[in-house]
């Protein structure tokens, strides 16, 4: 098992499974075309891509797929991508892993890994999740049917923070008492396309309201808008 795997798991992390339906083994005829995929697909809506692509590392390139690995600050990732056109990333909580950074942010004197997630981060990596889904439906790896698998992981007694300076702090501790969050959904290439922003709020929404607290859509929609296009 990776050492880094390791590392990711020991505290909170996102796991994402793409899987275009059905299953088809070498979907993807030659593995050298997967690389060019993601580069083509690979999402950077706020100066951070998704998956991140290091150019400075060397991708594994195994029999039938291909992956990195990386660690850098407080982004932890390790993705892999198959010629069945399924993709897998595990990242790190960028929240957990600020004492890699060179600092910690003021408004968190108290910070300790397990102790807050971000809303704007949140929201920002299910965005981030379902404009590269649509991204991906569009090319060789993808079919009429993308099945989408999330699972946020190591939640139970985090608070919910709010981590953008131009919005006002909650009013109350909002806490999860889960230990993780899974969702699961299967989507047309057509759905996916036309508003993948919009399913990126219905996860957002759901996780939230794990913590009890139970944000509008509108106020979503405008932290959306922080992103680029």
């Amino acid at each position: 098992m990776s050492s880094l795997l390791d590392k990711i798991n020991s505290r909170g992390y996102w796991r994402v499974v793409i899987r275009p339906q059905p299953f088809i083994e070498k979907r993807i005829s030659q593995i050298t075309e997967l690389y060019p995929i993601l580069q083509n697909t690979s999402v950077n809506l706020r100066g951070w891509d998704f998956p991140h692509l290091d150019p400075h590392i060397q991708t594994h390139v195994d029999m039938d797929w291909i992956g990195q690995e990386s660690d850098w600050e407080h982004f932890l990732e390790i993705w892999r991508f198959y010629q069945s056109g399924q993709f897998i990333d595990i990242a790190g909580m960028d929240e957990d892993w600020y004492d890699q950074r060179h600092s910690i942010p003021a408004a968190l004197s108290d910070w300790r890994p397990g102790l807050i997630l971000g809303i704007g981060n949140t929201l920002f990596r299910f965005t981030e999740i379902f404009e590269f889904t649509a991204r991906l439906a569009m090319t060789q790896a993808g079919d009429d049917i993308m099945r989408v698998e999330i699972t946020v992981s190591n939640l139970e007694g985090r608070k919910l923070w709010v981590d953008s300076h131009s919005r006002m702090p909650l009013h109350h501790n909002y806490i999860a008492s889960i230990r993780e969050f899974p969702y699961q959904i299967e989507l047309s290439r057509t759905e996916l396309i036309a508003a993948p922003r919009e399913l990126a709020l219905k996860p957002t929404t759901e996780l939230f309201r794990r913590f009890s607290w139970d944000p509008s859509q509108d106020v979503l929609r405008e932290q959306q808008k922080e992103l680029r296009l």
